[in-house]
């Protein structure tokens, strides 16, 4: 890797992507533009469609358009619905391989499709907002299940369960309910 050749670098990495199952000419993932409207319960690595089928429900690209049908995909909503969205494929899932942190993905992916030549990510991440540490999830779990949106466990993860259980607080509380994890969410909750 610190060659001034970096073909066995290059040839190592695409090795690696391939035996993981990389499709040659299906993207990691695409900006999207998400309907007013959206039911964000359907935002979700479980509910997969093609395409076409979340361009049926106005999914579409940013500059509108509806995105080919390269296969499955599903709607990742990073910061929730208020910051960027993305089609995900199944590379997406191959890139995550080497690290499950979907930041990095995004990030390997993006600079991937810059290499190529495509543009920046549209949407503005929001600014007024983090990441919740992990003490601070902690506490968002046994606050949402105190009050009664039950997170089936308290471990400091987000995941299925805890995505559901602020999915159900949310609407409750005015809130779009995109199963967010943010610290807006959590000094609501306070």
């Amino acid at each position: 890797i610190w060659a001034d050749d970096p073909t066995d670098a290059l040839a190592s990495t695409a090795n690696y992507l391939s035996s993981f199952g990389w499709v040659h000419g299906q993207p990691w993932g695409v900006e999207v533009q998400i309907p007013r409207g959206f039911d964000y319960a359907v935002a979700g690595r479980e509910n997969v469609k093609l395409p076409s089928g979340w361009a049926a429900v106005g999914v579409v690209d940013m500059a509108g358009r509806v995105i080919p049908d390269h296969g499955w995909a599903s709607i990742l909503l990073p910061a929730g619905a208020l910051g960027a969205a993305f089609m995900i494929f199944p590379n997406f899932e191959v890139i995550e391989r080497y690290n499950t942190a979907d930041s990095y993905v995004i990030g390997v992916g993006h600079l991937s499709d810059s290499i190529a030549g495509a543009g920046p990510i549209k949407t503005l991440w929001p600014r007024n907002d983090r990441v919740l540490n992990r003490e601070e999830r902690i506490e968002l779990q046994e606050r949402l299940t105190a009050a009664e949106f039950n997170t089936k466990g308290i471990d400091g993860r987000i995941g299925p369960l805890t995505i559901n259980a602020i999915r159900s607080y949310q609407p409750v509380s005015d809130i779009t309910p995109d199963g967010y994890a943010s610290l807006r969410l959590l000094n609501r909750l306070r």
